[in-house]
Parts: structure tokens; sequence; C-alpha cells
């Protein structure tokens, strides 16, 4: 999904126990006294379920942590036809079809770190589609990439998630991107490893169509969503769970979640519109989550207002799962105000009156660990605040905030955004330290790759207005601004140097045991 541009939310619904229940005591934990006369708010998360136990299938979404996995990069030389076209042969990386240093230039802003990695590729070195050009890391060598397309990767990936206690993930699908038989390829290729992934590592998975680009005009993408999840239900055999038995499933059916839904703009589906469709896809016997915009309940802002709203609750209580997008609507620095605390708490209680009966809708609110997304829209945070490091993470303390905040408000179920999403500096997995140490510096193994030789490459303006940047060797008196790529000084970003490059995976295993009730709710951000 694409996020400063694009919206998401997964919601989240509690159902409480009956009257004639009993809470279950998990082993080593100690209530605290309530007194005489009250009783004491518990210190201890309750998701509504019993934790899910290791080697049996995944009946909810509550009591779970999930992300959201991209698997959307691709190298010259990693077999899909899609990268063997010249011009995509950098897929996600590429920005102004050429992967190179510099802003507008490439499109990432974090650096995977490679260490684990079986398969690796070396950027601008013997590539033949001229495309790219060298990244050198401290000790002068080249810096490599991963490519999705690969087995070894999406199954380390895989790996990483049963290490750190990671769920699961829902594996984006783009419908957009699906029309085109090379890039159909690539996704089918890229679940097929994860629905491996998930066998072997025991973790969830559920299949997310990213519904960009579908609007009242393109019936025939969407009818290709609906067309394409049930080749999908039947290749897998997901209603018997005979061949992918840790599919996530809610309300007994296999979950599909359609990513956005109810967005504001023209480029995403209307409720009205789209309700046939998920009227079809549970008659193929899926149960349904959606993506929804952040306002989701009372409307307007990102949100579609009016007869629309009014649809997509309907619609909402209709499924059986929903999260919101927040990249780009808080920060660090506006998280803990009162607007998006009380606005969070009043979805979650809202959401829970959905539930009836035999029919449960799950709400599960969406965490990332910051945004950054510079190189391809240098404006993004210029010329306010320090651009230069982190991602705006706080190193940590903000994916912790959200974690806390919201499990402590009744979160039963967890979104996270996004696994892998180096693009726009939403990823959680591995990734190098944000230093980038010069010549004279004892070499770190870790840390990114230069992202522009400020000394000896040939420097150039990029000037901006509104919504379009170009680049120029003379600055532009059209623009709003127009700067050298010395003056805007983006570099890529990273873990802070002082914490391990596994560090938003720890954090991430962490807040799983917080929701199930293992551990305390503590606003202290944990530490090894």
């Amino acid at each position: 999904m694409k996020l400063l541009r694009k919206l998401t939310a997964l919601p989240l619904v509690i159902l409480g126990l009956s009257c004639c229940e009993q809470p279950e005591v998990i082993p080593g934990r100690v209530e605290p006294d309530p007194g005489p006369d009250k009783p004491a708010e518990s210190e201890y998360a309750d998701p509504g379920v019993k934790p899910h136990q290791d080697g049996q299938p995944y009946d909810t979404y509550r009591g779970l942590v999930m992300a959201g996995y991209q698997g959307w990069f691709g190298t010259p030389g990693d077999g899909s036809p899609m990268t063997k076209v010249p011009n995509q042969g950098w897929y996600h990386y590429r920005e102004n079809e050429q992967f190179r240093p510099g802003p507008l230039r490439n499109s990432i802003d974090f650096w995977p770190d490679m260490s684990e990695y079986t398969k690796k590729y070396v950027v601008g070195d013997g590539d033949a589609t001229g495309y790219s050009s060298p990244f050198i890391l401290p000790d002068g060598t080249h810096a490599t990439v991963f490519s999705s397309y690969d087995e070894s990767t999406v199954l380390l990936h895989f790996k990483w998630m049963k290490d750190y206690g990671l769920d699961g993930v829902f594996m984006q699908r783009f419908v957009g991107e699906i029309q085109s038989a090379d890039h159909k390829d690539h996704f089918d290729k890229v679940l097929a490893h994860a629905m491996k992934g998930s066998n072997q590592y025991g973790r969830a998975i559920a299949v997310m169509y990213d519904m960009s680009g579908i609007n009242s005009s393109r019936t025939a993408m969407a009818a290709s969503m609906v067309a394409d999840a049930q080749k999908l239900m039947d290749e897998y055999q997901l209603k018997d769970r005979g061949r992918q038995k840790y599919y996530l499933h809610e309300n007994g059916r296999p979950l599909l979640a359609l990513w956005g839904v109810g967005f504001s703009d023209d480029n995403h589906p209307r409720p009205s519109f789209i309700e046939s469709y998920v009227d079809q896809l549970i008659a193929q016997g899926w149960s349904i989550m959606l993506g929804c915009p952040g306002y989701w309940r009372l409307g307007g802002n990102d949100c579609v207002t009016g007869t629309e709203h009014r649809k997509l609750i309907e619609l909402i209580k209709k499924c059986d799962a929903f999260i919101p997008w927040y990249v780009g609507r808080y920060s660090n620095d506006n998280f803990e105000g009162t607007d998006w605390q009380d606005r969070i708490k009043g979805d979650i209680a809202a959401a829970k009156t959905y539930s009836t009966e035999g029919h449960i809708v799950v709400y599960a609110p969406h965490v990332f660990p910051g945004g950054s997304d510079r190189n391809m829209h240098p404006n993004n945070g210029y010329p306010d605040g320090d651009v230069t490091q982190t991602g705006f993470r706080a190193g940590g303390k903000f994916y912790w905030k959200q974690f806390y905040r919201d499990i402590k408000a009744g979160a039963q179920a967890i979104y996270v955004g996004m696994f892998d999403e180096i693009d726009e500096g939403t990823a959680i997995f591995k990734q190098m330290h944000v230093s980038e140490v010069p010549s004279n510096v004892p070499y770190k193994k870790s840390s990114v790759p230069a992202s522009y030789n400020y000394t000896t490459d040939d420097e150039y303006y990029i000037s901006w207005t509104g919504s379009t940047y170009w680049t120029s060797s003379t600055p532009q008196s059209s623009a709003q601004w127009s700067k050298t790529t010395t003056e805007l000084a983006i570099r890529f970003q990273g873990i802070d140097d002082n914490l391990p490059t596994d560090w938003y995976l720890f954090l991430t295993g962490e807040a799983a045991k917080m929701l199930r009730g293992e551990t305390k709710m503590t606003a202290t951000m944990p530490s090894r």
C-alpha cells in the first residue's frame, strides 16, 4: 500500500466474558488486591479469547498482532518476468525509472540489514539494464538488496516472525497490479512462498487486496478481484484447511481483507459501489475484513460523509473485522493529545457494539513505527524538525506508545503497518543503522550506505510545487521551493545507532505478550 497517500484502518471489536464465565488463570500472573470495597482495574489486558497455542489453527484475529506484508521488491536477475523489463528491474527500489543515490533517484528511505539473506543482489555492479549505479557501504564495498520473488527471502521473514513472536501477516495483493500478467506472476509467486512460510513456521496468514485505483467506473477491475479470490480459495483449499492449516479464520470462515473502502478521494471505492462485490465474496465462503479511513466512525477528513458514510458503517457491521489507516494522520508529537486518544477510545467503544450473538466484528487499531518517504517526496518533513535521522520514530517510543495506549483502551487485536515497507519508512523488519560513517571512522558493519556523495557527485536541484517534483541543473523560479541536494540533506534513515537492527521486531513481540495478558500493560518501553 502506498501510504502518505495511502489510508487504512484496522478496527477492532471486543467480546467480554459473559456473567457465567470465569477469567482464565495465567501462570505467574498476580492480580492486584482490589481492597475491601472496590475492584481495581486489572494491570493485564484481556483480549476476550484464550491465547493461541503453537501448532493450532488460528480461529480468530482477536488476541493477535498481525502486520501487513508488501512483498513487492524485485531485482534484475531474480527470475521474475516483470523485472526482466529493463525499466522495471528494480521494482519498488526505483524512482523515476532508476535506482541510484540521491533523492528522486530511488524510492527507499531505509536499507535492509542483509546479513542473514541467502540471495543478495549487488546494486549497480554489472547491471546490464543501465538503470542503476552503486551504493557504497562504509567499508567501500557495494551495498546489496533482496528480492521478494526469491523463496529464501520470504522464508527468512517468516522465520523472523516466529523468532520474535509476531503472530502473522496479511499478504498485500494489489488489484491494479494483478491486471498485468507479469505483475500478477510476481504476487502469485510471493504468496506461494508465504503460504509455505506460514506452514513451516506456524504463522497466521491472510490475503489483503489493496483496492487503490478502483472506483465506480471500474467494474471490470472489481470483478477481476472477485474472480481472483475464488481462484485463491480453490488453489489453496482454504475452506477445509487441508493445505493451509494456519490460514486465519474469523467466524468460522477464511478471512479476506479488502483495503481502501470509504476514503474521500476518487482513487478508492465508495461503500455503495463495493457492497455487491463484498456480497459475492461472502457467497464464495470468505469472512471479510475492511481497511477503512482513520476517521471512519464520524466521517469527514479522509473519510466519506453523508449517505456514503452511513453505508460504510452498515458495511462494517456486515463484515467480520475492520482496521483504520493512520500513517500521515498523527505522529509522535501529537498522538498523546486528547484528540487522538479520545478518538481511538471512542472507536473501540463503538466497535464493541457491532458484534451480535453468533457474529463477531473484530476491530484492530493500526500501529506503525514511524514514516518518512523523503526520497520519493522530498517535501515530506521539510523544513520543520530533524528530517535527517530515524524516520520520526523516537527510538521506538512512538511505536510502543501506540501499542500501550490502544491495548489500554481495550483493543483486542492489532494491525502493524508494515513488516517490510522500507520505501515509506514503516518497516519493522531488520534494517541497518542510521549513520553514514565517514571514511576516517572505524567501519560499522550495519551502517547504511551513502545516500549521496556530496563532494564528488554532480549536484542537482529539486523543485517542488504542490504535488509535483522535478529536477534540474539550475534553480526554478516558478517553484514553491527549489533546493540543491546538499541543502535538502536527505540521507537514508535507519535504526538508531545505540539499538540493534532487530529492535522493532523485538518491540512487536513484547507488545504481543502485553495484548495477550502475559505481561503487564506498561507505558515504559521494554528493554533487553
